[in-house]
């Protein structure tokens, strides 16, 4: 049997023992519980018969964390309990307690279903900046935040804010027990299980399919092309999650900073010029433009870098050119639209340059350090760096891989139903076109190492010009990227980014659909 644990994380005196307490006794009041202590506060630990106890000091997972491990598989084996609390050391990197129980020995009696960032509002951000990565690794690894603010509502906002350095991390305050608790509750679907759950669907067509008959709406047919899309896009989203994982654990952020010239047509080229040698996708050149900006890179000459990189690298262009048949010209087109917006995108903030960037508080410090929690601490011998780059790689794959499915379906289901909806010439105007694809773009946030795919798949229901809207500005800009920007970035910047990509793209998208789109014939 697996036993389902839960981690409440965080710094000293964060109050990790008195959540558990309260868990324990108001919640979990039909559970025998075992509570894993990895550090002990001033608050005791309440113990009652269905309430056992493991204590480890700071040493002993740092000196033999393998050993502590055995021990706990050991106790679970003799005495198994029906939920695992565990009460991290919040001066211990969380890559620790993800290697001592996501191992062969652990991992088939242990399951981390939720991960808790317990907080205090006073003095958070000195103290999570002290604490540098350490604090990073844990809030990353979070399913939500609970912050104790003792009442005072000014703790309660700006605790919020600090929290706030994952756009999507649900923080919760002591007047939202019931919320916290709805949370903890409900198990959502993880990532992995997408894929599963997709070839689930299938087999259980192939079930009812003698059952359902002469159907009326063409299920054959709808999963041939899904499929077929499907199979087509897999092998360049693996391609671009290996290479932009590779980057990640191998090149240095530093290392690009330093080779950026500080000049400004110089850094433009240059940022040009990176974006094509640096095959990242559209998640990972935005980590690098926060540590370009920090570290003092022209803004004209980070923004364009971000633009630039995956709408130009090897991978889009392979993609792109196996999609569309070989058609040089698209390929052309796409890599010509992409440069020349993201140019132009830059030099708007050259010629107007913003007056404030970063949002207040930690965000701004300690942007630059974020994307560090992705890798281990400690061994940096080729072997201990090629597991990081596969794990980062697996990951990066199925969180990407459900906007991809997303995408598939959605253009599999506009080819099904009423393509001659969208046709040119057919009611609706090219501009119109144009503006729907980019929204499309911008909804479904595919990855651009396979978004060509995707987009073929739509030319037989759209003009070129749309489909070349959706090609060039969906991997600038789209729901996943701006969730991102929001990490460390004030809103009227990321507005103002918005805006100006979408005006730049939409006219240079227009003019080459009013030139006849170039010639170009699919």
């Amino acid at each position: 049997m697996i036993i389902p644990a839960w981690v409440i994380t965080g710094l000293l005196d964060a109050g990790k023992t008195t959540l558990i307490n309260r868990l324990a006794e108001e919640e979990l009041k039909e559970q025998e519980i075992l509570v894993i202590q990895f550090e002990n506060g001033d608050v005791p630990l309440k113990e009652s018969e269905r309430i056992r106890h493991l204590s480890y000091t700071k040493s002993q997972i740092e000196e033999t964390p393998f050993e502590v491990s055995e021990r706990i598989c050991e106790e679970l084996e003799k005495n198994p309990v029906d939920l695992i609390l565990i009460e991290w050391n919040g001066m211990e990197h969380f890559h620790t307690l993800e290697q001592m129980f996501l191992q062969f020995r652990t991992k088939p009696l242990v399951s981390i279903e939720k991960v808790i960032y317990a907080a205090a509002g006073e003095a958070l951000e000195s103290r999570i900046a002290d604490s540098g990565t350490i604090s990073m690794s844990q809030v990353a690894a979070s399913d939500c935040a609970y912050l104790r603010t003792d009442g005072t509502a000014k703790l309660k906002r700006e605790g919020r804010v600090r929290l706030k350095v994952r756009s999507d991390l649900p923080v919760f305050t002591d007047d939202h027990w019931d919320r916290f608790i709805n949370k903890l509750l409900r198990y959502d679907l993880k990532p992995q299980l997408w894929l599963l759950s997709v070839s689930a669907a299938a087999v259980l067509y192939l079930l009812v399919k003698p059952v359902l008959g002469p159907a009326g709406y063409p299920l054959d047919v709808f999963l041939t092309v899904f499929l077929g899309v499907f199979l087509q896009a897999m092998p360049f989203l693996a391609i671009g999650v290996l290479l932009s994982s590779a980057i990640q654990v191998y090149v240095s952020p530093d290392w690009i900073q330093r080779k950026f010239p500080k000049k400004m047509i110089p850094a433009q080229l240059f940022a040009v010029f990176a974006g094509f040698c640096l095959p990242v996708c559209d998640c990972a050149s935005i980590p690098v433009f926060k540590s370009l900006v920090k570290k003092g890179v022209p803004m004209s000459a980070a923004v364009t870098f971000m633009l630039v990189s995956p709408v130009i690298n090897p991978v889009v262009i392979l993609s792109t050119w196996y999609a569309f048949n070989g058609n040089a010209k698209m390929v052309g087109v796409r890599c010509g639209l992409g440069i020349l917006c993201a140019v132009l995108t830059g030099i708007t903030y050259l010629l107007f340059p913003p007056k404030k960037v970063f949002a207040g508080g930690m965000l701004a410090g300690k942007a630059e350090g974020w994307e560090d929690y992705t890798l281990l601490s400690g061994n940096p011998e080729r072997s201990s760096r090629f597991f990081q780059l596969m794990r980062h790689a697996q990951n990066e794959f199925f969180s990407v891989g459900k906007y991809l499915l997303t995408g598939i379906f959605v253009s599999t289901l506009f080819q099904q139903l009423q393509p001659a909806m969208v046709r040119s010439g057919t009611g609706i105007s090219m501009g119109a076109s144009i503006l729907f694809m980019m929204a499309m773009a911008f909804v479904l946030s595919l990855c651009s190492s396979s978004d060509a795919v995707v987009a073929r798949a739509l030319a037989g229901s759209f003009p070129l010009g749309a489909v070349m809207g959706f090609l060039v500005f969906g991997p600038m800009m789209d729901i996943k990227n701006v969730a991102m920007l929001l990490s460390g970035f004030r809103k009227t910047f990321i507005v103002r980014l918005m805006a100006t990509v979408f005006v730049i793209c939409f006219t240079a998208v227009f003019l080459f659909a009013a030139f006849d789109s170039g010639g170009i014939r699919l």
